[in-house]
């Protein structure tokens, strides 16, 4: 930060910088310390903007979309199963929406130096963790002392919560954005022909140690979706390098296929239970795993509940009644306190009135990002891009839509993509 510029800075300035930094860390505290970090920077960036009198994200279409999303839930609160149980939910809901657009206005549209030190510090958290992992991996548990109880999964800093995955993937394009431009601009600074060397290949290095990481965790899903996305960010975040990015493939797809058969664990729940069956037969993978045996409770949740849904937060309350009902008619089923996948969370507790404003918003915020980022070529804004695709991937296993810590991270993505242009 430049003298000029820390003559006008103030706390106010300060601490929303400092919660927005340790993010990664608060992931690890708890639901209470997420939403309570959330409504603080919530509160700091409507008082900045208040004061400083910057209301550009007031002439921003996707915000208006965002409280009309917000608004059918509220509506849906009124049909809902248990309006007790929906009422804390659907109004928190609002602190997602001013979140989302205090991300973008301090790392995207706000001072450069802001979101450079934000970055930075995401990325320093991200590589403790990779370590923290891969300790964990050789030595049964991870450096707080910390243990799987599931053979074949890692949990890392989240201690019994195995949800390290859905964290990592959240961060992982992230991380590789600030490598890779941290590299090109130390090229720039070094005329060292072996350090020049190395920096023009780091962003691959890192890449296949971080898929690497992915698949040792042991999350099926957040593995598939982790390795999506960093496939696409790969070949689209610049258009060079061709022979590299095909090595770096090839060298993951064979570090892939050592690890898994190398180890009885990853086998069973990689290849066994997850890929061979893909690759075989994926209508009867999903459906008949217990992944399809909650979506079918969800379906039939829905069909009883079409156009308002049963409420957020009821599908729990919704699901006994028809576990009980498909029992009846033969079927095994698993309740279970969500879907396990977004869509069908989102049919079963909003019905189709919320659905169909859900996808309205999602098509609209991912055509306008995507039409930005060719025009910019924001390398972060591709990467908040390609997190929000495959979180709405259909069919594909998530985590719930709505809880603290899968759509605090989902937003924090979400920031990143709002266009700028449409924020003048």
């Amino acid at each position: 930060m430049q003298i000029s510029e820390l003559k006008n800075f103030k706390i106010i300035n300060f601490i929303p910088i400092i919660l927005i930094a340790i993010l990664p860390i608060v992931f690890f505290l708890g639901s209470g310390a997420l939403n309570l970090t959330v409504i603080l920077i919530d509160i700091f960036f409507i008082s900045e903007i208040i004061i400083n009198k910057k209301f550009n994200f007031l002439k921003n279409r996707i915000f208006y979309l965002l409280l009309f999303f917000w608004f059918i839930l509220l509506i849906s609160l009124f049909f809902s199963i248990n309006f007790a149980h929906s009422l804390p939910r659907s109004i928190g809901f609002v602190r997602f929406i001013f979140f989302s657009f205090a991300i973008n206005y301090y790392l995207i549209e706000n001072n450069q130096n802001y979101s450079n030190l934000i970055f930075k510090f995401w990325t320093i958290i991200f590589l403790i963790i990779s370590v923290d992992l891969i300790y964990e991996y050789y030595f049964g548990y991870n450096l707080l002392g910390f243990k799987s109880y599931i053979p074949g999964r890692l949990s890392g800093f989240l201690d019994q919560e195995l949800k390290i995955g859905h964290l990592y993937s959240g961060l992982i394009l992230i991380s590789l954005s600030f490598i890779y431009l941290y590299s090109k601009k130390f090229q720039k600074e070094n005329n060292n022909f072996f350090i020049k060397t190395i920096n023009k290949n780091i962003f691959y290095i890192f890449l296949i140690i971080f898929l690497f990481i992915s698949l040792i965790i042991g999350e099926r899903s957040n593995m598939l979706k982790t390795l999506i996305i960093s496939s696409m960010f790969l070949f689209f975040f610049e258009k060079k390098k061709y022979y590299i990015k095909i090595v770096s493939i090839f060298v993951g797809i064979l570090i892939f296929i050592t690890v898994t058969f190398n180890n009885e664990g990853y086998k069973y729940r990689v290849w066994r239970m997850f890929l061979s069956p893909l690759l075989s037969n994926p209508a009867e993978l999903i459906m008949k795993s217990h992944y399809g045996s909650h979506y079918r409770v969800a379906i039939d949740v829905f069909n009883n509940y079409k156009f308002t849904g049963v409420g957020l937060k009821n599908y729990r309350i919704a699901v006994k009644i028809s576990q009980l009902e498909l029992m009846k008619k033969g079927y095994s089923e698993n309740a279970s306190i969500h879907p396990h996948q977004v869509h069908f969370e989102i049919l079963s507790e909003t019905g189709l009135i919320g659905y169909i404003s859900f996808l309205m918003l999602f098509i609209y915020s991912l055509y306008f990002s995507i039409n930005n980022y060719f025009s910019t070529r924001n390398i972060y804004q591709l990467s908040g891009i390609l997190f929000v695709f495959i979180s709405l991937m259909p069919i594909i296993p998530s985590g719930s839509f709505f809880t603290s810590f899968g759509a605090t991270l989902f937003w924090l993505n979400y920031g990143l993509i709002i266009p700028k242009k449409l924020l003048n």
